[in-house]
């Protein structure tokens, strides 16, 4: 798995977390101000206490991920306060198609039969796109293991409701994999927005 942060709202000065503070302080001051570091900090972290999270909206992060399976991405997109782009089977033509496979099954005695059919799957999408069927219609032998690409666009506050639910430990492994990545990118461009978030993820 392979997860970059491609892009993020950065203000003119300054940082996501002042972006985020400031204009947060909007809403009971009669005018814009800039904040030090200490009130943006104070600002945030009070904005999480009290649950008021619509300003964190104001944030956005956009990932490029590739190395994952569609089993992960229809996890994925249920997520629908965010904005996603996927590589497409219509019109991609998968020459030599990649699968993810489970640690379980690498270690179990199912693991050369389980290959065996993936190669087989591969082998006859190839053979019945090379004799003329659409590839829309001969992707249906892919398994849903097949390796895909997306990019992902969340504001900071979905971003933050899909780390809380992604990173538990009852969170399915490929998909926690991918939120404990996105969460320690985010964190490095905005740590007191998920300072909360990756003390518990990763520290607890």
């Amino acid at each position: 798995m392979k997860v970059e942060l491609i892009a993020y709202s950065l203000p003119n000065e300054g940082s996501v977390d002042k972006l985020v503070a400031e204009s947060g302080a909007i809403s009971h001051a009669p005018h814009f101000k800039e904040l030090d570091d200490n009130r943006v900090k104070h600002l945030i972290n009070l904005l999480k206490k009290l649950g008021h999270e619509s300003v964190f909206e104001h944030a956005c992060f956009t990932f490029r991920v590739e190395g994952i399976s569609r089993i992960c991405t229809h996890q994925l997109v249920r997520h629908r306060l965010a904005s996603y782009t996927q590589q497409s089977q219509r019109y991609v033509k998968l020459r030599n198609p990649t699968f993810i496979v489970p640690e379980a099954i690498k270690e179990s005695e199912f693991y050369d039969e389980y290959v065996e059919l993936l190669n087989r799957a591969s082998d006859l999408y190839r053979r019945m796109v090379e004799g003329g069927i659409r590839k829309e219609d001969a992707r249906f032998i892919l398994p849903q293991s097949v390796e895909t690409k997306i990019v992902i666009t969340m504001n900071a506050r979905e971003l933050r409701h899909f780390i809380r639910l992604r990173c538990d430990p009852s969170a399915q492994w490929e998909i926690r994999n991918l939120a404990r990545e996105m969460l320690n990118l985010v964190y490095e461009v905005a740590p007191i927005l998920f300072e909360d978030l990756y003390e518990w993820c990763f520290k607890t």
